[in-house]
């Protein structure tokens, strides 16, 4: 099955056709009403749905890691499949609504030749979608569906690897990290001392820099990695409309030293700005601080030792380059980190060291309020 490409996805503008008045009622046939639908590959399913020990025990083996990286980084996109409409030229407007906020993702019109078949990705998990077809002269049809609740929320941008959303996981107390607040992936563009252009080549082309701004309307661009690796940028990769900041930070055992922390409290103050929102944050290849700052802020915001885990764990779909990035020892220097702070468990301890770096009971308080949800209910 051939892949639209993302430019496709993004803005597909195609020649009209004639009307199909008289002809036999739309069907629209898959995803059938109110069904389940995966948004992940079957591979990457079975991967998250290993247990704890299993992840972790076989990550410094080169072959396992490449088995995983095989796996594929990107979400499985939901294939649309309708009957009903027998002539070869039809002009159809095909939609998409996000079910909870009424916000459309997707609206293309195309003309129909042969296949009624159409792909679309990027959905949130655990949330409800209606689609549907205007059809010139026939009329419409719409149906409901539901994305399968298995975070992580993967996200297809080619040219921007290891791109998540840092939502959709569930929290103790039955809320869930919001999805399309926050997002976490490799760098946006060559590190500076490896590139001699000034600025350093982009990842991102036009179209996907639009769909970045445009669809996942990312506001902001946190940097966290160092002056040398940023040399040269003034602006975004992402264009002058996202603000760019740069906050050089640490990993693992380096978060217990004063530059670390004071990087992490600016990070987490610049997340609490609801204007900065939809954020994205990076390092080089979204690995070690990248994976560090989500690892704090799920943790704060109440996600389990086993998700947080399985979270930095995702990372493994995407790079099997460096060995040292498994959790027997660059994981395990992180945790050991937070052990040194107070606390009945792992999230407990999370909050007194970023309580201990300046983050204030208050802005704790508001940040579970703007990153969480009210509650889990069916369907969202």
């Amino acid at each position: 099955m051939k892949m639209r490409t993302l430019n496709l996805l993004m803005a597909v503008a195609l020649t009209a056709g004639t009307g199909c008045a008289g002809e036999s009622p739309i069907k629209l046939m898959i995803p059938r009403k109110d069904a389940t639908v995966s948004v992940l590959t079957e591979g990457q399913r079975a991967f998250f749905a290993l247990g704890d020990d299993a992840r972790r025990a076989p990550q410094g083996d080169p072959v396992t890691r490449a088995e995983w990286v095989a796996l594929g980084w990107y979400p499985q996109p939901v294939a649309f499949v309708w009957d009903g409409i027998k002539t070869r030229k039809c002009d159809i407007r095909f939609r998409i609504w996000r079910e909870e906020d009424d916000v459309c993702v997707c609206d293309t019109n195309f003309l129909y030749l042969t296949t009624g078949r159409f792909e679309w990705d990027n959905f949130r998990v655990g949330t409800a979608y209606r689609w549907g077809l205007d059809v010139k002269g026939k009329g419409s049809a719409s149906s409901r569906f539901v994305t399968e609740d298995i975070p992580p929320r993967l996200v297809r941008v080619p040219g921007v690897p290891n791109l998540r959303d840092l939502g959709g996981w569930k929290t103790a107390d039955g809320r869930r990290v919001r999805q399309g607040l926050l997002y976490r992936s490799a760098n946006l563009c060559e590190n500076a001392a490896e590139c001699k252009e000034r600025p350093p080549r982009t990842r991102l082309t036009p179209a996907t820099r639009a769909y970045m701004t445009g669809v996942l309307g990312i506001r902001t661009e946190l940097d966290l990695r160092s002056p040398k690796e940023c040399e040269g940028l003034v602006e975004s990769p992402l264009g002058p409309s996202v603000r760019r900041v740069e906050v050089s930070s640490g990993c693992y055992g380096q978060m217990a030293g004063d530059s670390a922390k004071e990087a992490c409290l600016k990070s987490l103050r610049l997340i609490l700005d609801e204007k900065n929102l939809p954020l994205l944050f990076h390092c080089s290849g979204g690995r070690d601080r990248t994976g560090t700052l989500a690892f704090i802020v799920n943790g704060l915001l109440g996600v389990s030792e086993e998700d947080l885990a399985r979270d930095w764990d995702a990372t493994a779909l995407w790079d099997n380059e460096h060995d040292w990035f498994n959790r027997n020892n660059s994981y395990a220097a992180l945790l050991k980190t937070m052990k040194q702070f107070t606390g009945q468990t792992l999230n407990d301890r999370i909050e007194t060291y970023v309580k201990s770096i300046g983050f204030t009971d208050e802005e704790i308080a508001r940040l579970r309020n703007q990153l969480l949800t009210a509650g889990l209910s069916k369907g969202t």
